[in-house]
């Protein structure tokens, strides 16, 4: 299993969403911010989604 975190920030109408050591990507909503920080971590990682363990933290 993987370990990673995710924060994320409101920029406007969006959450832009930082995990260390993988990228950026962005939520529209917060309740999307998990869903599309593992999307991250599985697309450039190649890890599968129940591999990922993700700690969020919202500021």
């Amino acid at each position: 299993m993987a370990d990673y975190t995710a924060t994320a920030i409101c920029e406007g109408d969006y959450w832009v969403i930082d995990v260390t050591g993988v990228g950026t990507t962005q939520a529209a909503t917060v309740d999307d911010i998990e869903q599309m920080a593992v999307d991250l971590v599985t697309a450039m990682t190649h890890t599968a989604p129940q591999d990922v363990h993700l700690q969020v933290r919202i500021l």
